[in-house]
């Protein structure tokens, strides 16, 4: 058996290491809140994450090259594949953005897969920092908000008390943006046993959670409560279940208070902009329309059981079949299925010192089957209910060696103090 070579890191490279990474995810999630520009952030993060990652990979591939042809790998590398492909068939192809979304998302998933088998604590610790202060810009978000507008109105629903401080930020950008680190922190207070820092991750989860429930979306609730669900049924934990009941008391407060605007909203007409994007999908069954950045918007006139123009269909993997068709949906659906199977197989799922990575897996899901819109693109804050979860998933694998999936059970290498891999 070939051995695995080993990454050690001294005590100031843990440092530099868990700085960067904790700066980074920061980037991913609590910046949005703050930046004026998506399009700025995304540029920033390249010399600060994407450029650092890659050299991070060249050096750990170029040293175990056979680590980068494993299945679940080159099932991603398939599904971009097809993408690449579907672009001849793309009325107006962007072929530089479109390739920059993909080489983007395959360093966030392999720069996770390598620090996930070698550095795992460190990555860990970054998360839960990151989300932290992630915390604390929803904190500051809501006091400035809440004590200029009464507490029943719905968070960025208008522009006072935020003006000149925060900029302006959709409603359900910031429903994407928070659903990870809220669940990352969910993940760590189930496996912390120190009281001191139970404490904090009870305080920036309850933040976290509160901003999810004050923006009001439906949609953010619902995966709220269905990713809370999920962790109370894989961990039993009495912390979640407390969580949960308050996240539900508080929902509760919001609906029956104002009723009538629940009620009034009805089902946001989802069923009707889902049947009229199938519609249109459908035009182009088996490989799709082609990989793009927009999706058409369709008007009442093109289908009447519309009620007004729509401009995306609210379900990823409507997108997903509106692109690459059946083929995409095959493709994807392997690279998932792989990943899940090496998940159980491993037994990751059921060791609590993975649930900061796997917790934002499930509530990202939900958010996007009910508001999800692009698949492959440059970072977006859709990343924290998709990429981002599919890769600190896939970090917990204790192996990215070609091999059968079994072999992640059987090579898991515990991790030491520094963040290595005990060989």
């Amino acid at each position: 058996m070939t051995t695995q070579p080993s990454f050690r890191l001294s005590g100031s490279a843990a440092h530099l290491m868990v700085a960067w990474l904790t700066l980074s995810f920061f980037m991913f999630s609590g910046a949005v809140l703050l930046t004026p520009s998506l399009g700025t952030l995304g540029h920033a993060l390249k010399p600060v994450f994407f450029l650092p990652a890659l050299i991070l990979l060249v050096r750990y591939y170029r040293r175990t090259p056979s680590d980068l042809f494993d299945g679940l790998n080159l099932a991603l590398l398939a599904f971009f594949f097809l993408g690449l492909i579907s672009l001849f068939w793309v009325s107006e192809p962007r072929w530089t953005r479109m390739t920059h979304a993909m080489l983007q998302i395959a360093l966030l998933f392999l720069s996770c897969r390598v620090l996930g088998q070698h550095y795992r604590p460190l990555l860990a610790q970054a998360l839960v920092l990151s989300a932290m202060l992630t915390a604390v810009v929803a904190g500051v978000v809501m006091v400035l908000f809440y004590r200029a507008n009464p507490l029943m109105l719905p968070l960025y629903e208008v522009r006072t008390g935020l003006e000149g401080l925060i900029p302006n930020t959709n409603q359900l950008i910031a429903t994407m943006t928070m659903m990870a680190p809220t669940f990352i922190l969910a993940g760590a207070l189930v496996a912390e046993q120190r009281s001191g820092r139970r404490i904090l991750l009870t305080l920036g989860l309850a933040i976290c959670a509160l901003f999810l429930v004050a923006l009001q979306r439906r949609t953010g609730l619902v995966a709220l409560i269905g990713g809370g669900v999920a962790l109370i049924l894989l961990t039993r934990s009495k912390r979640i279940m407390l969580a949960l009941v308050a996240v539900i008391i508080a929902t509760s407060y919001f609906i029956i208070t104002d009723a009538n605007h629940y009620i009034s909203r009805g089902d946001s007409e989802r069923i009707a902009v889902w049947l009229s994007y199938l519609e249109l999908a459908g035009h182009h069954p088996w490989f799709g329309h082609g990989l793009s950045d927009n999706i058409p918007t369709i008007t009442p006139e093109q289908s009447p059981i519309l009620p007004y123009a729509v401009f995306h269909p609210h379900n990823i993997l409507l997108s997903l079949f509106y692109y690459l068709g059946a083929a995409g949906l095959v493709v994807f659906a392997v690279f998932f299925i792989i990943l899940l199977r090496r998940l159980l197989i491993s037994r990751a799922v059921f060791e609590h010192k993975n649930l900061v990575f796997l917790a934002p897996l499930a509530p990202g899901l939900i958010t996007l089957m009910f508001d999800g819109e692009k698949v492959i693109t440059p970072f977006w804050p859709n990343w924290n209910c998709f990429w981002i979860p599919l890769a600190l998933a896939a970090a917990t694998l204790a192996r990215t060696a070609s091999s059968s999936p079994e072999s992640d059970a059987s090579h898991a290498a515990p991790c030491g103090e520094n963040g290595a891999a005990n060989d």
